[in-house]
């Protein structure tokens, strides 16, 4: 099977990039997932793409290896598609108008239709913004509130669990967020087991944050989403709007004060590796009521094509 593909990544977050009808129909989660190895391109996610029913539209199929299954959403693989579009033959196969200001693309994913608003300078990307809506509806009706185990508070946003690393030194002494001992590994794994099994949720999901910025941001973040297969992602677009969506419920967000659109800007220090925080910055807009996210936006600091190229599978 031969395969063309575009590799990028979010902060850290790898991303490839395949084309459907070059997939044997049947077999698509099964090649993605192969292809996510370590002997193949190596990535968090793979996007399979196909023409939409109209200019402007793409449908997605998201595949994700921890499972393995296809997820409804994922912020990162937005990003990378967004800068593809505009700065590889992506584009023009799939018919966007690249010429546009800003271009606009429609993606029809697991939880709906999804926008992209991709500002540029020529052929070069100079921001991304997703439009996040049908996921945070999708978190609500997954469930959104707080839990415990043992000491430990926490919150659940949909299929996230979500971590005050605070909270969690604070119930469990001598945990480390940079290098993730195995003390650090087992507590994690034990207490995401016993969340899985409670709300019925299959797929790994974790964002661990806290209020200590050192790249003047607001918070800082990652997400640990599979530490016994090492499964850290260093920047995230869902789990980053989880953790918005969490910290608005626990009252965290009472010391931000909102523009007067009603907008709120939280700048999130991610990217780099494994360790709580990093150099880059996402950007997630949220509009909020009093205990609610309405609607949501997010853009990251660091997007790149890395590779282009056709990859070979038996």
């Amino acid at each position: 099977m031969k395969l063309d593909f575009v590799r990028g990544h979010m902060g850290g977050n790898l991303i490839i990039l395949l084309r459907g009808e070059q997939i044997p129909a049947g077999t698509e989660l099964e090649t993605a997932v192969k292809l996510m190895g370590p002997n193949y391109l190596h990535a968090h996610e793979a996007g399979i793409l196909y023409p939409g029913s109209r200019p402007g539209e793409i449908e997605v199929k998201i595949a994700e290896p921890s499972v393995p299954c296809f997820i409804s959403a994922c912020g990162g693989f937005t990003q990378v598609l967004g800068a593809a579009l505009v700065e590889t033959e992506l584009g023009s196969y799939f018919g966007i108008d690249i010429n546009r200001k800003p271009v606009e693309v429609m993606l029809l994913t697991g939880c709906g239709p999804t926008e992209l608003k991709i500002d540029t300078d020529g052929q070069k990307v100079l921001r991304i913004k997703t439009d996040m809506d049908c996921f945070v509806r999708e978190c609500y009706e997954r469930g959104v509130g707080a839990f415990s185990y043992g000491e430990l508070k926490y919150m659940r946003a949909g299929k996230f669990l979500v971590i005050n690393a605070d909270r969690f030194t604070a119930a469990y002494p001598g945990l480390d967020f940079v290098n993730w001992n195995q003390k650090t590994r087992d507590i994690l794994q034990t207490i995401q087991h016993d969340f899985m099994e409670r709300t019925g949720e299959i797929e790994p999901n974790v964002t661990l944050y806290d209020w200590h910025p050192e790249q003047g941001g607001d918070l800082r973040v990652v997400f640990p989403h599979y530490v016994q297969d090492d499964f850290f992602e260093p920047s995230c677009g869902t789990g980053s709007v989880a953790l918005g969506i969490a910290v608005l419920a626990a009252g965290e967000l009472s010391h931000l004060k909102p523009a007067e659109s009603g907008w709120l800007t939280l700048k999130i220090e991610s990217g780099g590796g494994i360790e709580l925080g990093g150099p880059d910055i996402t950007s997630l807009e949220i509009k909020a009521g009093t205990e609610w996210v309405k609607t949501a936006f997010f853009s990251h600091s660091r997007v790149e094509i890395t590779s282009i190229g056709t990859t070979m599978l038996d």
